[in-house]
C-alpha cells in the first residue's frame, strides 16, 4: 500500500509546480496499467481492478487532505456547542512564567458553558 500511496502523490499535481513530480523529473506522465493491451488473465484484471481502486481511494484521501489544510489556512470558522470541552491557545494569553519556553502552548481543557457567537477566531 505504501509503494501505492507513493505512486498516487508523484502522479498528483502539485500547486506550486503545476506538475506531478513524475513530469517535472522525467518530462513523462506514467501510467498505472497499459489501457491499449487487452489481457486475457483473470488474475491480471483482478489484480488491475484493485490497484485501480486503490489509487482512487488513495487520491481522494490526499485531496480531502489538501482540502482541510486549505481551509485550515484559509481561517474556517470552527463551531462549539454548549457542554464540548475545548483547549485554548496560549500565545495571547499573559502568563507569569519565568521563561515563555517553558510556558504551556495550550490551556485547558475548558467545557463551554454559554454560546456568544457563531464565529470563533
Amino acid at each position: 500500500m505504501a509503494s501505492m500511496a507513493e505512486f498516487v502523490y508523484n502522479n498528483t499535481v502539485h500547486s506550486s509546480t503545476g506538475k506531478t513530480l513524475f513530469k517535472a523529473l522525467y518530462g513523462w506522465e506514467p501510467t498505472l496499467t497499459p489501457s491499449n493491451i487487452p489481457t486475457d488473465v483473470p488474475e491480471a484484471d483482478d489484480l488491475a481492478q484493485t490497484m485501480e481502486a486503490q489509487w482512487k481511494e488513495v487520491e481522494s484521501a490526499l485531496q480531502q487532505s489538501k482540502q482541510q489544510m486549505t481551509a485550515r489556512e484559509e481561517g474556517s470558522p470552527m463551531e462549539f456547542k454548549v457542554g464540548e470541552e475545548v483547549w485554548l491557545d496560549a500565545k495571547n494569553v499573559n502568563l507569569k512564567t519565568l521563561s515563555p519556553k517553558l510556558m504551556e502552548q495550550c490551556l485547558g481543557p475548558f467545557k463551554v458553558s454559554e454560546k456568544i457567537s457563531n464565529r470563533v477566531s
